[in-house]
């Protein structure tokens, strides 16, 4: 695909990752805890809802564009992907929100609802247009069965872990299982694989540079959707 579509996606994701910082610092919040609605430093009021930085000590909501620079690099490689069709919408949109639950999860470990059940309404809404405009139903439908496919599949493995996946996992696997389900059941199977895979060799050199141990929880969300990003972008 012409590089000029990249281009034009990382530039979009630098907007894109300026709209959810707001979000993003008001959601890293430990499970259970209320959102944050005041400034870290000086502990003014948070602005509106797409705060970049605080109106009166002006220092950042999180760590200075890392957001902004990580959904540049994920819209990028979408638009590579997809640049000039109309699969690049339902794309980018979980896209976005994927690299905010990631940058959550990690600082946290925690999927917040309000991040992952918007998936669903989105993604069938704008995969449900693609369908309509390219005549693919049957890819429409397979996309919702992906979503039942993975997400069941993620219900069943947590209730056997006894809670080692929780149910912000679940809920992922739900909207991953959509979007990866439009490109087929192989890249469905894929996407879902290297996740695991991922998240295994990562954890093994963790644990081998002492990093982490084997009794630490490692936030599996990041990984779950660095896998669907490569199943993605390498499905033909």
């Amino acid at each position: 695909m012409d590089i000029t579509w990249s281009v034009a996606g990382g530039t979009v994701g630098v907007v894109a990752g300026l709209l959810l910082r707001g979000t993003v610092f008001r959601l890293s919040v430990a499970p259970g805890s209320p959102d944050r609605s005041a400034c870290a430093r000086c502990a003014a009021p948070v602005g509106g809802r797409f705060a970049v930085r605080c109106a009166q000590c002006g220092g950042w909501y999180g760590v200075p564009l890392v957001l902004e620079a990580l959904t540049a690099a994920v819209f990028a490689v979408l638009m590579w992907r997809f640049g000039g069709l109309p699969e690049i919408a339902p794309y980018a949109f979980v896209g976005a929100l994927g690299v905010a639950l990631a940058v959550v999860d990690i600082d946290v470990q925690r999927l917040p609802n309000a991040l992952t059940l918007p998936l669903y309404p989105g993604l069938v809404a704008l995969f449900g247009l693609v369908a309509v405009v390219d005549g693919r139903p049957g890819d429409l439908m397979r996309a919702m069965l992906g979503g039942l496919v993975l997400g069941g599949c993620y219900l069943a493995l947590a209730v056997a872990s006894s809670g080692r996946l929780g149910g912000g996992d679940v809920k992922l696997a739900g909207g991953l299982g959509i979007a990866l389900g439009w490109l087929g059941w192989p890249t469905l199977l894929v996407g879902a694989l290297l996740g695991f895979l991922i998240m295994g060799a990562v954890g093994a050199v963790l644990v081998a540079a002492r990093r982490v141990t084997l009794q630490q929880a490692i936030s599996f969300g990041p990984f779950m959707l660095g896998g669907a990003l490569v199943a993605v972008v390498a499905s033909s």
